[in-house]
C-alpha cells in the first residue's frame, strides 16, 4: 500500500510542477474571443445547429403524432365501453 501512495504523491507533484509550468502560456483573452468568434461563423457549427434543429422539429413530430394516436385510442375505447 505505501508504493500506491508513494506513486499518488509523485503523480500529484508532477501535474502541480507542470501546473506552474504551464499557467504562463494560456492564451490571452483576444485570442479566445476570436477563436469563439471564428468557430461560431465557420460553417460546420453552422450545419450543426441546421441538423439539430432539424432533429429536434422531428422529434416534437413523432411525439405529437404519438400522443394524438393515443388520445384517438382512449376515446375510442371510451365510446365502446360507453355503447355497450
Amino acid at each position: 500500500m505505501e508504493k500506491v501512495d508513494y506513486i499518488e504523491d509523485e503523480i500529484s507533484g508532477i501535474e502541480k510542477h507542470l501546473a506552474l509550468q504551464l499557467e504562463h502560456y494560456a492564451p490571452d483573452n483576444v485570442f479566445v474571443q476570436d477563436l469563439k468568434q471564428r468557430l461560431v461563423t465557420s460553417e460546420v457549427f453552422k450545419r450543426r445547429r441546421e441538423i439539430s434543429a432539424i432533429v429536434v422539429a422531428c422529434l416534437a413530430l413523432l411525439l405529437t403524432g404519438v400522443l394524438a394516436f393515443n388520445l384517438v385510442k382512449f376515446i375510442h375505447r371510451a365510446k365502446k365501453s360507453i355503447s355497450k
